[in-house]
């Protein structure tokens, strides 16, 4: 059975599979999505309801020709989702999605990396920050499946009357009330993961590093882009520091000792995301910086950079100031070897004499 196939039988046989007073309505439903992630899906709803639960038919094909499952076991399961996803799906108003002043209090924000979403980005609103990109989802709500959010597209955002730069501005005001920044020590981390007794047995770090996230740690980077929180995160780690781009859910701060390697850094963050994150979940190989005196959040190469320059402009004004120095004593020592002007009269004198 080819892929075609597949999801043609699928869209038959679901209806009858479903245990439900009302008509199934099924429908092809191609989902484009941010990371690569866009797949041909099948959407199942209720007759007169507006909301279905949408089925990955590439995900479902995939998983059952990589484990020569068999096509009614595919279909059982996928009838388990469509039921709980009936079940446990959010209350959506519909109607309130076109108004935007009741929308705009739903708004997060997400980061992603610009250069492999271009083509999705060329229909988003979004704000560039170094190689990432900020997009702007409405959260519609929670579930045991997870949360149900909107990707705000161009035609959204026309529809609501609004510029993008209002969008972003509201989006920065809300999502911190939305999804606060949390940032909390490793040993925090894993003291909450593995329980208070083995965190007490984790030695002293010798290089204390924090992770950045949202509370339920979903597409947690774009704290990234709050307006306090590298005020913040300077505050927790006691001034500059660096920030390794872990996924898109969270990232590692590691505070600026002075004698960091940044190359080093950045092949550990590529390290990492080629063995255990999944490319879906890859926000950048690159490592970032934040100056806290200039206020500047940069990729840490520009950090290097900048402060490479400065350091230079530093050493020429110390050598301009020597020379400066060398001919000012120069100038002393050559004035005092000549005649000052009572001797010179004396002179005059004897010559007169």
């Amino acid at each position: 059975m080819n892929f075609d196939e597949f999801k043609k039988q699928l869209m038959q046989d679901i209806p009858d599979q479903i245990n439900s007073d009302a008509k199934i309505i099924v429908a092809e439903n191609n989902v484009d999505k941010l990371q690569n992630e866009s797949y041909q899906g099948i959407v199942v709803r209720k007759e007169g309801e507006q909301i279905g639960v949408t089925l990955n038919v590439s995900a479902l094909y995939e998983h059952m020709d990589r484990n020569d499952i068999s096509y009614d076991e595919m279909l059982s399961r996928a009838t388990d989702i469509v039921e709980q996803g009936f079940e446990q799906s959010p209350e959506i108003d519909i109607a309130s999605l076109s108004n935007y002043e009741a929308m705009k209090e739903k708004l997060i924000v997400q980061v992603v990396p610009t250069a492999e979403n271009a083509d999705m980005l060329a229909n988003i609103p979004h704000h560039e920050m170094e190689d990432m990109s900020v997009v702007y989802r409405l959260n519609m709500g929670s579930s045991d499946n997870g949360r149900a959010t909107v990707l705000v597209t161009n035609a959204m955002m026309d529809s609501y009357g609004i510029t993008a730069e209002q969008l972003h501005q509201d989006a920065l005001e809300f999502a911190p009330m939305n999804e606060p920044a949390v940032i909390q020590s490793m040993a925090e981390v894993l003291m909450e993961m593995m329980g208070p007794e083995m965190g007490e047995m984790l030695p002293p770090e010798e290089m204390p590093m924090y992770v950045a996230s949202v509370p339920d740690r979903v597409q947690g980077a774009g704290i990234l882009a709050y307006p306090d929180f590298m005020e913040q995160a300077k505050e927790r780690l006691g001034g500059d520091f660096y920030v390794l781009p872990s996924s898109v859910h969270e990232c590692i701060l590691l505070a600026d000792s002075g004698d960091m390697d940044r190359t080093q850094l950045e092949a550990m963050v590529k390290e990492v995301n080629e063995t255990q994150v999944e490319p879906s979940e890859r926000l950048s190989d690159k490592v970032y910086h934040y100056d806290s005196e200039a206020k500047v959040f940069e990729l840490a190469e520009k950090y290097d950079a900048r402060r490479s320059a400065k350091e230079a402009a530093l050493d020429e004004n110390h050598e301009k100031g020597s020379v400066l120095k060398e001919l000012g004593e120069k100038r002393k020592e050559v004035a005092e070897k000549m005649p000052k002007p009572k001797d010179l009269q004396a002179r005059s004198a004897e010559v007169a004499l």
